[in-house]
Order: structure tokens, then sequence, then C-alpha cells
């Protein structure tokens, strides 16, 4: 008998499966470009959780505080344990960070 060592690495996502959200200043959610309900987003959050992949995320008028659709978008991706990339910009080409 032996001890068994637990894999203690960081989890590794696939950053190949992407899914793009991105809310609109009108409340309107769209994911990799179609728009979605809440409901839709969350079974297209669930999925991409099961392939291990990352959430992009954008939300129009970025520095006005977040409409309801922008907070439970945001809350969905918690919920399924996505690793998220903040964009300002609509074609998710650069990335927001602390600094």
């Amino acid at each position: 008998a032996g001890c068994r060592r637990e894999n203690t690495a960081a989890t590794q996502y696939d950053t190949n499966t992407v899914l793009k959200v991105s809310v609109l200043e009108s409340g309107e959610i769209l994911a990799d470009g179609n728009k979605v309900s809440l409901r839709e987003l969350d079974s297209l959050i669930a999925a991409n959780a099961r392939k291990n992949g990352v959430v992009w995320y954008y939300r129009e008028a970025g520095k006005e505080a977040p409409s309801d659709q922008a907070v439970q978008a945001i809350q969905l991706v918690v919920k399924h344990k996505r690793p998220v990339s903040m964009s300002s910009k609509a074609d998710f080409s650069d990335t927001i960070d602390l600094d």
C-alpha cells in the first residue's frame, strides 16, 4: 500500500473553446453574435463548462453602472465557474486587467 499524491496543478482550460458573451446597452444579450435569453445563456455556459472552455465578456457602456442583464450574465459565468476575459471592445481585441 502506498500514498496517492493528489494533483495540485492549476486547472488547464481549453482556450480554443471560447464562448463570446456581449451585453448591449439596451440589455440585449449576445452569445457568439446571436441574441439569447438568460436561460439560453445559462445552457450555453453550462455546455462551455462541460468542454472546459473559457468565456470572453464584453459590455457596452462599460464605464456606466451595469444593467440587470449584465449582472445576471456575469453571475451565470460565476455559477458555472468559468474563467472569464473582460474586453472593452466589441470585437474582443483587448483584455481589461487590474491596471
